[in-house]
């Protein structure tokens, strides 16, 4: 992750500090419960549509299933919140183009 240019995005992009801080927090989670997971890397692949299928439904899916010993609130109103972060992930890599694979 980008963490430096993200958070500098987000300020100019008027996020709360506190919710900046959040935002990184889960995706740093996401990247470390996710067997290599790579947040810039899911980006590229496919804009990080994979990651976000994990967290539909509160988690209670079969991509989900495929990480049994991911540390999520699995069942929980707060999932939403990892695909609210991820969301705010794939605005800041379509707004800045940092991770634009050049053909």
């Amino acid at each position: 992750m980008n963490e430096v240019e993200f958070i500098n995005w987000m300020s100019r992009n008027n996020v709360n500090r506190k919710v900046q801080s959040d935002v990184v927090s889960r995706l740093k989670k996401i990247e470390r419960e996710i067997e290599n997971c790579d947040i810039d890397e899911q980006y590229r692949s496919d804009k990080c549509d994979g990651l976000m299928a994990l967290f539909l439904n509160m988690g209670l899916n079969d991509a989900m299933k495929q990480y049994p010993d991911a540390n999520f609130p699995i069942g929980k109103y707060y999932m939403s919140t990892f695909r609210h972060a991820i969301k705010y992930y794939v605005k800041f890599c379509e707004d800045s183009g940092l991770l634009r694979v050049n053909f």
